[in-house]
């Protein structure tokens, strides 16, 4: 039971991978007629670029690229104006350092002015606390004199009772006028030095003013120089951000536009190698359509040269048979005249008769009357000879009337028709195999129906002897060699039957059946 179950799952294993098989190849003839028309015509794409469109988007590069030289100009000047700007920075950035040692210098003479002012005000208040004094003195004398009276100098020197007193009177009195010329001395000196430092003073506080002006004019010129600084540093900022928005822009459309270029460039040549392929094809097509025409003219002198042929054989061996037969009817009369048996002569006139009508009836419709057996045995070899050339006449007429180019004739005659997977009508579509199949068919001449098995089939052939007719095996693909290195066959669903170039993907076979 276990070999049986053995047995049994072996056959259903074998059956599984038998229907794997036939699935696969059948998947692959599908599959690879389509790759044989990606690969054939890989530029069968509908084209609408025109070299008057490069030449559009070739103006505009030009046109771009003027713009860009623009572009760059106006940065240059940019870089120029950041440079000045820099440059001008830099200057305002010393203006501001000179400034703020003069705004210094100005301020610690500003402070000297402080120190001097204090000193002129010190100064003059010792000097107006001076003036008091010798005021104030210069008053209580006065009001001393006031109080005593208006005696005169003089009327104290002539009281004097004696000389010594007149000295003593002239001493006193001279003190007094001493004493009040170094008050008025002093008062004066005083009054002097006040007006000296009120003057010295005002100078001071004059000119403290003048300075303080020219700080604050220094300190207003300081900020205007950082208000230009800032002025500036924008500016600077500005052009930076300008300059790199136009350079990325114009980066961005010059790289824009040389894709639009290229993709159009690939376009165009695209369309010129589909052109240039379709050009090609029908060339191909009208050469092979000559080929084909000539083919049919020499298929049609060669049946023609071979029935003249096998007519002229045929005549020729109705002649031969005739005289025989008439060579064979003088001898039988002859020995009949010399022969004294009348009833063998009676039996062998009807045999031979009887075998001369058999003869007649197999191969031609001449027929002998003879009397004797040798006359009958010499036409039946004789009609046996002719039925035999007949016969190899004939077969080597139905093997010679299959050539190439009467393969050819018949075969191009469906050029155009449809391309149907599996189909197997020559005019209402087949594919490659069912083509070459059914081709062949129409001579007797007996073919595989999948592409793949011409590689074994018929006569080998070399690629450089390869001739009209003779089939062409590739990868996926069978058809026949139409002459002038053309191939005919069922090349797809978007050709149908058609020509294209035998070398059009490698060879693997070249076969021959007749």
């Amino acid at each position: 039971m276990t070999e049986r179950r053995k047995e049994k799952r072996n056959a259903v294993d074998l059956k599984r991978i038998l229907v794997a098989a036939v699935a696969l190849l059948m998947a692959l003839m599908m599959v690879v007629p389509l790759v044989a028309d990606v690969v054939l015509y890989g530029f069968a794409y509908d084209f609408t670029i025109s070299q008057e469109d490069i030449d559009a988007l070739v103006e505009q590069k030009e046109a771009l690229a003027e713009q860009q030289a623009e572009a760059q100009a106006t940065l240059d000047s940019l870089q120029d104006q950041e440079n000045s700007a820099v440059d001008r920075l830099n200057a305002i950035e010393d203006q501001l350092d000179l400034l703020a040692e003069q705004i210094n210098a100005t301020q610690e003479i500003i402070d000297e002015y402080d120190e001097m002012i204090a000193a002129t005000q010190e100064s003059l208040a010792e000097a107006q606390a001076q003036e008091e004094v010798y005021y104030n003195l210069f008053l209580e004398r006065v009001r001393s004199m006031e109080e005593e009276g208006t005696t005169s100098y003089w009327e104290i020197l002539f009281n004097a009772a004696s000389f010594s007193d007149l000295l003593d009177r002239w001493s006193f009195i001279n003190d007094v006028m001493q004493y009040d010329n170094d008050i008025m001395d002093g008062l004066e000196a005083a009054q002097e030095a006040v007006a000296g430092y009120e003057t010295q003073l005002e100078e001071e506080q004059s000119a403290q003013e003048e300075i303080k002006a020219q700080l604050l004019d220094e300190q207003a010129e300081q900020e205007d120089a950082a208000v230009e600084q800032q002025a500036v540093v924008a500016e600077i900022l500005e052009n930076q951000e300008t300059y790199a928005a136009q350079i990325t822009a114009l980066s961005n459309q010059q790289d824009e536009l040389v894709g639009e270029i290229s993709d159009a460039e690939e376009q165009l040549a695209a369309e010129q190698a589909a052109a240039a392929l379709e050009e090609e094809q029908r060339r191909l097509e009208e050469e092979a359509a000559a080929a084909a025409a000539a083919a049919a003219a020499e298929a049609a002198a060669e049946a023609e040269r071979q029935a003249a042929a096998a007519a002229a054989a045929e005549a020729e061996a109705e002649a031969e048979r005739q005289a025989a037969a008439a060579a064979a009817a003088a001898q039988a009369e002859e020995e009949a005249s010399n022969s004294s048996d009348a009833d063998t002569s009676t039996d062998a006139s009807t045999d031979t008769s009887t075998d001369t009508d058999t003869s007649t009836s197999t191969d031609t419709d001449t027929s002998a009357d003879t009397d004797t057996s040798t006359d009958t045995d010499t036409s039946e070899e004789d009609s046996s000879s002719s039925d035999s050339s007949s016969d190899s006449s004939s077969s080597s007429s139905s093997s010679s009337s299959v050539t190439g180019a009467s393969i050819i004739a018949y075969a191009s005659q469906f050029v155009g028709n449809p391309y149907v997977w599996g189909g197997n009508s020559l005019t209402n579509g087949c594919d490659c195999s069912g083509f070459v199949h059914q081709v062949l068919a129409h001579f007797g001449i007996s073919s595989p129906r999948y592409s793949g098995s011409f590689a074994s089939w018929g006569r080998a052939v070399s690629v450089s002897d390869m001739q009209v007719g003779d089939v062409v095996v590739y990868s996926g693909h069978v058809g026949f060699y139409a002459g002038n290195g053309l191939l005919l066959s069922a090349l797809g669903e978007n050709y149908g039957i058609t020509y294209c170039s035998v070398y059009y993907k490698s060879i693997v076979a070249v076969r021959r059946a007749w």
